[in-house]
């Protein structure tokens, strides 16, 4: 997937419904109330988190590049796509962003510095420059060749038969793998700079570290599913076990102890409008939540009628056709679990 496949599939399904800025706190990852709860209302889980440090300006120079493709109307207030972009057939993909949030590059980060040091040891050389100077990183890759016994050439050489053997196994491009391996450093070479991958497959730099991004996404869910236990020994940490923000979750636990909304707000010291965000991402996570202290069954099934027969979740549209609820209520009830009603 290229970045402008990435950011009109996000649009795809927001059409009409969100402004142009939302794919890109979609990519970044931005845990605002709003960005999480269409992530769940749309179903865009694969693009969450994917590139958590993207730049406005980066971004905005590829919503101009679609502009002038004709892929997007002018539009202040909503993405508007032509015809041209939503009949714009577009590539499967391995992408789970809201499953690693990022974390895929801690993965790749480890993966790169035992290769550097191993290369390096195996020629009898101790001493090199890292290719990760962070503490985190460097002390995590100490504990693992301690524990893999990496002065031991047959550990060694099964590390070495798990890399070649799972990537071999991927259902991705030539191009993905090899964007993966030239980021990779060893005793006499140097892995390649995003412009230098760019340069060489003639693709943007965007779609460069898309395409190991995506790589990686495939490559931790095969070690996931077979029998890599060196490789599986990197995935320490990296899966986020949770869907629901540190922020909300401690809401959750004020909101179980019998405290209502106003009385979380106080106790947390937040705006009542962020813990309705908690709220909100509490319903869209789990089915059993249950939304009675803040909304109706009646107006629940009013909102959600509206919403499937307008073929709408822009709140705006639905506050106009149901005036007796509030926006917060409007917001809960389209995140709601549909086993919940």
């Amino acid at each position: 997937m290229l970045f402008d496949e990435l950011v009109i599939a996000i649009m795809k399904t927001i059409n009409l419904e969100r402004t142009l800025s939302a794919p890109y706190h979609i990519i970044k990852g931005k845990k605002s109330g709003q960005t999480i709860q269409d992530v769940g209302y749309y179903k865009l889980h694969p693009y969450f988190g994917l590139m958590p440090k993207l730049e406005k300006k980066v971004y905005d120079q590829v919503v101009k590049g679609l502009i002038s493709k004709k892929y997007i109307r002018f539009n202040e207030d909503v993405i508007d796509l032509t015809e041209q972009a939503l009949t714009l057939p577009l590539p499967a993909t391995s992408l789970n962003g809201w499953k690693y949030r990022g974390n895929e590059m801690i993965f790749f980060n480890r993966l790169s510095l035992v290769i550097q040091t191993l290369s390096h040891t195996s020629q009898s050389i101790n001493k090199f420059d890292p290719i990760d100077n962070s503490d985190d990183i460097q002390g995590w890759v100490k504990r693992y060749l301690k524990a893999i016994h990496f002065r031991d050439l047959g550990s060694v050489a099964k590390l070495k038969a798990e890399i070649l053997d799972s990537l071999q196994a991927l259902e991705v491009s030539d191009g993905h793998k090899n964007a993966l391996m030239q980021r990779l450093s060893g005793f006499g070479w140097s892995g390649l700079t995003w412009e230098q991958i760019a340069d060489i497959q003639g693709i943007h730099v965007l779609d460069a570290r898309l395409a190991v991004i995506e790589t990686l996404h495939a490559w931790l869910e095969m070690i996931e599913e077979k029998r890599h236990p060196l490789l599986s020994r990197m995935k320490e940490n990296i899966v986020e076990l949770s869907a629901l923000t540190e922020s909300t979750r401690r809401t959750e636990k004020l909101f179980k102890e019998g405290h209502s909304l106003a009385e979380i707000a106080s106790i947390r010291q937040l705006k009542t409008s962020t813990i309705e965000d908690h709220f909100v991402e509490l319903a869209m996570n789990d089915p059993l939540f249950d939304y009675s202290a803040f909304l109706s069954p009646e107006l629940y099934g009013e909102i959600t009628e509206i919403s499937k027969a307008e073929q709408t979740k822009r709140l705006r549209n639905i506050k106009d056709k149901v005036p007796a609820a509030s926006y917060f209520q409007i917001r809960l009830a389209l995140a709601i679990k549909e086993e919940v009603k």
